[in-house]
């Protein structure tokens, strides 16, 4: 693990209102009946929501809240191949991603936003971030408003003309759920630390984001805060805005 990395993750982390974690979204998982609505990674902006949340895929999930979820007091998704079967060219583990445009009234669509995902290929310290358009050609993507129940969502095929389709400009909530093999380039990833995020921008500038930090076979290192830390972060100012790590 890089301390670096963990150093500016612990001093900034009073800096930045705190995410919601093992949280619901809104109105709930709409690409599949029978899928609990917990154990996410929320971040909100005004009426704008965005999910995220790591789950084991294979085989029977057998853990405390449902569906392969595991988290730690700190938002990590904590997940263990110990008796699992994973079928050539899958992951242990999935993400689920939700963006909602507009949870007050829907009339701010999906369009409104342009949205990015990005994952990490690396299991290591390091990170090998990779991106892409979750509404794009890329994945399909289930769509609805706050009035569709779970598992109500239609499917929006890739490939199509968002503007043309229509879609986007009609409704205000997307979801997938995603394995690690879908991806184009993926490895097949095992053990490992791993993070995603999905963040939502608004004519180029972002406005909102939300990331998880995904342990498999592993677990999270602990990040001492060194003495005078509040006064370093003071000194550090801008610079420690601008780093990215790996966990919470």
């Amino acid at each position: 693990m890089n301390i670096t990395k963990l150093t500016f993750a612990a001093l900034t982390a009073g800096l930045f209102a705190a995410p919601a974690y093992s949280a619901s979204i809104t109105p709930d998982i709409i690409f599949g009946s029978g899928n609990v609505n917990r154990g996410f990674t929320v971040a909100t902006s005004g009426d704008l929501e965005l999910g995220l949340r790591a789950k084991r895929r294979y085989t029977s999930p057998n853990d405390q809240i449902g569906v392969g979820i595991v988290q730690d007091g700190a938002g990590n998704y904590l997940l263990d191949s110990t008796g699992q079967t994973v079928p050539a060219g899958r992951s242990l583990w999935s993400f689920d991603w939700s963006i909602n445009s507009d949870v007050a009234d829907g009339s701010d669509t999906l369009d409104t936003y342009t949205y990015q995902i990005a994952v990490d290929y690396d299991g290591s310290a390091a990170e090998n971030m990779q991106t892409y358009d979750p509404l794009g050609a890329f994945e399909n993507s289930y769509v609805g408003t706050n009035l569709t129940g779970n598992g109500g969502a239609g499917s929006e095929a890739p490939g199509i003309v968002h503007s043309v389709l229509g879609n986007f400009s009609t409704n205000n909530v997307a979801q997938n759920s995603v394995n690690l093999g879908f991806l184009a380039g993926s490895p097949e990833l095992g053990a490992g630390q791993f993070r995603v995020s999905l963040t939502a921008f608004l004519s180029g500038t972002e406005v909102a984001s939300t990331d998880i930090n995904v342990f498999v076979d592993t677990t999270p290192p602990a990040i001492p805060l060194p003495a005078g830390g509040v006064l370093l972060v003071t000194a550090l100012g801008g610079l420690a805005l601008k780093r990215r790590r790996k966990t919470a």
